[in-house]
């Protein structure tokens, strides 16, 4: 496994101020392939049950999910692969959530690691995907609202306040990398 600080600057430069489901310039076939080779790995080593499953609207190409019978964790293994470079994670599926906080076991991340080196991925452990993003994306659109609230006039009608307007107490929620490359919506 690569050290943190490397995964971190990998992160880091694959980042990018677009925020959809993949940038512009995506190889779609070559992560079909890309996708088609780590769900055979997936089977070679759990057997034929391992499936893929693929979202919409989601910055995860699609994800290979193990049961958790074969992949011997407390609920199914699922190893989603990001538009967003050569990005590959790994987390048991436990209830209604992934179970992020939990990893799987050396050997599976041993495994994986070795898939991902054939692959020419990088297995990003869930560890480092808790962390703050701190790259050029902006998922919740508030530094480009910002920039844009600095360029009105104080006068602008833009900047009255509505009917009804309350001041939201609520706080934001910080952007993880776990959001960035693999969950967005």
């Amino acid at each position: 496994m690569l050290p943190y600080d490397r995964v971190r600057a990998l992160l880091r430069r694959h980042d990018a101020p677009f925020t959809g489901d993949a940038p512009a310039d995506y190889d779609w076939t070559a992560a079909e392939e890309r996708f088609g080779r780590l769900l055979d790995a997936a089977r070679e080593r759990f057997g034929p049950a391992a499936r893929a499953e693929h979202g919409q609207d989601v910055s995860s190409y699609g994800a290979v999910v193990v049961p958790a019978e074969d992949a011997g964790t407390e609920g199914p293994l699922e190893v989603p692969m990001s538009n967003y470079g050569p990005f590959v994670a790994a987390w048991p599926l436990v209830g209604p959530a992934p179970a992020r906080e939990e990893t799987p076991g050396a050997e599976v991340l041993d495994r994986l690691d070795g898939v991902c080196a054939a692959l020419d991925c990088v297995h990003v452990p869930v560890e480092l995907l808790q962390e703050e993003c701190d790259g050029a994306v902006d998922l919740y659109g508030d530094k480009a609202f910002a920039a844009f609230l600095e360029t009105l006039d104080e006068d602008s009608p833009f900047l009255a306040p509505s009917e009804g307007d309350e001041e939201e107490d609520e706080e934001a929620v910080p952007l993880r990398w776990m959001d960035r490359y693999f969950a967005h919506v």
